[in-house]
Formats: structure tokens, sequence, C-alpha cells
């Protein structure tokens, strides 16, 4: 299903060359891509859609970008959901999807890869958080959440119905029921908040973060188990984008790191 540059690469150790000819068909000068599943709109600055240049921009196109001028692999994103992104990888409808091992409903149908990220998850609030603040302690809170996620660090609360979700459709919903005060505090990873919370409509709030994240969790890139041996050459390049560099370069890129509490500035 997949190609290669004609051209050898003298990049790639004589494993991995005989590990690519077995796995992909050389046709020409023409890579044939992966389909890399996007659950809209993305997550910035990880994967996102981009509506100027209506393209799909981050850390991921970037390495995959990457791993195209050397001729190795090629990815096109195509919209999907959390939902639907998990099972079109089982059934082979698309290659890849990024997310945690954790979120999955099936993770002994997929295989992934090394992590690609470090991915945390907050509490937001219109309140400021005590110097001890702890999940643990919230009891008959309500949480907006968006529908269908799941958020790690607080899923045994939510079963247990110590703390109550408020479900929305988007983070953007999410960012409007917490000014609106129908929640106690909002569940989001700090990249999202600091999208959502710089729009106008929040000028004239300050939002705070929580002191200590409900979750850290690695994101990794998910594929069909057909894929492993794609699995090995996505590895060993990825290992080589993050030791580099350039993952963290890429991250600055498409976004500064987060800083809260995001203070009210509406501008006259």
């Amino acid at each position: 299903m997949f190609r290669l540059l004609t051209a050898p690469l003298a990049k790639l150790t004589l494993v991995l060359s005989v590990l690519v000819s077995n796995v992909f068909e050389v046709e020409g000068a023409e890579l044939k891509p992966l389909l890399f599943a996007v659950n809209s709109p993305g997550s910035l600055p990880y994967l996102y859609f981009d509506f100027p240049s209506q393209t799909y921009l981050g850390l991921v196109p970037d390495f995959f970008d990457d791993l195209e001028q050397q001729g190795i692999l090629k990815a096109v994103f195509i919209d999907s959901n959390q939902l639907r992104s998990e099972q079109f990888v089982i059934e082979g409808k698309v290659d890849l999807y990024l997310a945690n091992r954790g979120w999955l409903k099936q993770p002994e149908k997929v295989i992934t890869s090394i992590p690609i990220v470090h991915h945390l998850t907050y509490l937001y609030s219109l309140y400021p958080f005590p110097d001890d603040f702890s999940v643990e302690t919230l009891v008959n809170k309500q949480i907006c959440t968006q529908q269908d996620y799941i958020y790690t660090g607080l899923q045994q609360s939510f079963k247990s119905k110590k703390l109550l979700r408020f479900d929305s459709s988007s983070r953007t919903t999410i960012g409007a029921m917490l000014a609106k005060e129908r929640c106690d505090y909002a569940i989001l990873n700090n990249y999202n908040a600091k999208v959502v919370f710089s729009e106008a409509e929040y000028c004239h709030l300050t939002i705070y973060q929580s002191p200590h994240p409900t979750s850290e969790i690695d994101l990794t890139i998910v594929m069909r188990p057909e894929l492993d041996e794609v699995k090995i050459v996505i590895d060993k390049y990825l290992k080589a984008f993050i030791s580099s560099g350039k993952a963290n370069a890429s991250l600055l890129t498409h976004s500064m790191k987060p800083i809260f509490p995001k203070q009210a500035s509406c501008k006259t």
C-alpha cells in the first residue's frame, strides 16, 4: 500500500532498508501516503486544522513533513472524530491517528508508536485555587467536559458520581459553560485552554488553572496492527526527531507554552 522513493537513502540502516522493502512497493518517484485521521478540529500545537491556510499544522505534521523530505513516509490528514478514528483504524479505513492508549476501547486491536509528546490536563476556574488544592478532596462538583471524552485522572470519580460530568459538544462550549458559571470547573489540556480562553469573549475574565494536572499522559501514534514494520520505521525516526530538538522547536513554533492565570485584559 505504501511506496518509497526509488533513490537510495543513505540515512537508512541496512536493517531498516530490508524492513521498508518488505512493507513498501517501489513505484516511480511517488510516495503513496498513509491516511492519518484527525479528531476534529484537532489539538493545537500537536495536530490542528488551520483555517487561514486550510491545512493541518502542528507537531505531528512537522514530523511527517520531515519524513517526507527524506523520502521515507508521507501522511495525508483527514477529518474524523475520537469515536470514529479508533474504529476506522481497526477496520483498515485509515492507517493512523493520535491518541493515548488509555483512551482506546479496544487497545488490543491496534499498535502504537513510542510517545511523541507529554500531554497535561488541568481544571480551570473563575476563582483562584487554594495552594493545597487537590482533586481528591472534590465532592459533588460539576465539571464541564466534552461529550464522549475520557478524562484519565477523573474517570473513577465520574464513575462513582463523586464528581458530576456536565457534557458539551466541544471545547469552545466548555469554555462558554464555565464563563456562565454553569459548572464549577472546566477540564482541558493546557494548550486547548490557552486557545479557548484567549478569545475576545473572555477578555473580561481572569481564568485560573489548578496547581497540579488531573492527568499526565503520553500521546502516541495509533496504527493498524498490519503496520508493525511501519511502526519500527516511525519509532526510529521519532526518536531522532525528539532527541535532535526538532520536536520542541515545533511545539514552540505553533504555540508558546501556556501561562496561567490568564488575566483579564480587554482592549478599549
